[in-house]
């Protein structure tokens, strides 16, 4: 008998996804609206949405941010975005299933590390397929910084 995968929420599970819901629902949008968005975006089912085993999920934090700092050295940003994105449709060769709290996580890791915004506003515009702007990353990383300040 197989155990059930545990649902990962994205707006409850993740620091980072707080922050974009909260500036998201600033612009007078609702959670359901944002959720529909991210799931329809990545034509994916709520059930699909389930946190990654911690085992696969420690390999995969260890190999990703080393991918994704290679392709800042290659100046390929936009790279970035399409592994973002193939992690979270479960279209990666390395792990073939939707893992949405890892991309989570690599954007969490981008959000407070590096200067990319113009990646992180490519990668959350096509995460939620909608445009997003500069001004939505800089509100989602001052909110984020207010959290970790307290």
């Amino acid at each position: 008998m197989d155990k059930k995968p545990y649902p990962f929420l994205p707006f409850e599970d993740s620091l980072v996804g707080e922050k974009i819901l909260l500036v998201w629902q600033e612009s007078h949008h609702s959670e359901k609206n944002l959720k529909e968005h991210l799931l329809k975006a990545l034509d994916l089912t709520e059930d699909q949405i389930v946190f990654t085993p911690n085992a696969i999920k420690q390999k995969l934090m260890v190999s990703y941010p080393t991918e994704i700092r290679n392709f800042i050295e290659e100046k390929n940003p936009s790279q970035i975005t399409e592994l973002l994105l193939t992690i979270a449709k479960g279209k990666s060769k390395v792990y073939p299933t939707p893992a949405l709290d890892i991309t989570f996580e690599l954007i969490e890791w981008i959000v407070t590390g590096f200067d990319l915004d113009d990646v992180l506003v490519e990668t959350l515009s096509a995460l939620f397929g909608t445009t997003l702007t500069n001004g939505f990353v800089d509100q989602v990383r001052a909110e984020y910084i207010k959290e970790l300040r307290g």
